[in-house]
């Protein structure tokens, strides 16, 4: 099978390393100089202590992803609408998964109405890009596969790792997937990222614990069946598994770059307003993430 992962970032070079090791993988990246160096050196994979170094193929033209058996979509949220024309030139007969973060994404998805088979998916690992080549695996998690189009018997199609480090499960309610990963999105990252901590201060500070329970009791009223279930403490169990991580909106405040936080919690907002809820939490917690994005911008470094 050859696989092609759209994104070099941290997600889409993780996916690269574990499918690299039994299939056929093509990275496609934004810059030449990153599909440079990993078709010259490969993916250098760090986890638990230990070094891998995998031979992968890289590419800059995205015109040659019509040869794959399978394209996985690793950008960020935002880049969908660009990277949308360039997905309906090829086969609508490739399957397609996306690992975006929130729920927003998935009208931009809804757009691609010629493909027969579409994939969502979760992601709860922690994983940091130190070079263009190179990530380190911080956090073992888990990948939830869900089918946004087509029929459920796809699921037994999706290729799978045989690695215990990079589990995989198909998950048949795919809705119920995404809100899980929602919440437990909408109170990590932006909470860890306005605190400037990693993802276990957020249990272990009395006074962060106070705001992140606020937060969740203002967002749990837009999921009632997901509270009755104990999504909290499903979020409770992400954040203490990822104590060590620095989540993925904290590295994009630092490092100057464009959030995720309108698919997270701007989402959620969009849902609260249509159904009567002011969520003033959720907006002002909103609102000081968009604030330190501009204040990232001021300092020249997006």
């Amino acid at each position: 099978m050859k696989i092609g992962i759209i994104g070099g970032g941290a997600v889409g070079l993780l996916f690269g390393a574990y499918f690299g090791t039994e299939y056929d993988v093509t990275i496609y990246t934004r810059s030449s100089k990153q599909a440079e160096k990993i078709n010259e050196q490969g993916l250098q994979l760090s986890k638990q202590g230990n070094f891998s170094n995998i031979p992968l193929k890289a590419n800059a033209n995205f015109a040659k992803m019509e040869a794959q058996n399978l394209i996985i979509v690793a950008v960020k949220q935002y880049d969908l609408e660009s990277l949308l024309p360039i997905l309906k030139k090829i086969s609508a007969n490739i399957p397609l998964l996306f690992i975006q973060n929130g729920m927003g994404h998935l009208q931009k998805i809804d757009q691609l109405a010629d493909f027969t088979t579409i994939y969502i998916g979760t992601v709860e690992h922690g994983v940091q890009r130190l070079t263009e080549r190179s990530i380190i695996h911080t956090g073992i998690g888990k990948t939830n596969i869900g089918i946004f189009r087509g029929g459920i018997d796809q699921l037994t199609l999706f290729p799978h790792v045989a690695d215990k480090h990079f589990p995989v499960y198909m998950q048949a309610d795919s809705i119920d997937m995404l809100q899980r990963k929602l919440i437990a999105n909408a109170l990590i990252n932006p909470l860890t990222a306005v605190f400037n901590v990693k993802n276990g201060h957020l249990l272990n500070n009395p006074f962060y614990y106070r705001v992140f329970t606020k937060l969740y009791t203002e967002i749990s009223i837009l999921f009632p069946e997901l509270h009755k279930s104990g999504i909290m403490n499903e979020v409770e169990s992400i954040c203490a598994s990822t104590k060590d991580n620095t989540s993925s909106m904290l590295k994009d405040i630092k490092e100057g770059r464009k959030t995720e936080i309108d698919a997270i919690l701007g989402y959620i907002i969009e849902q609260g307003g249509m159904k009567g809820h002011s969520m003033p939490l959720s907006n002002m917690v909103y609102n000081m993430i968009k604030g330190m994005e501009i204040e990232g911008s001021s300092r020249g470094l997006c």
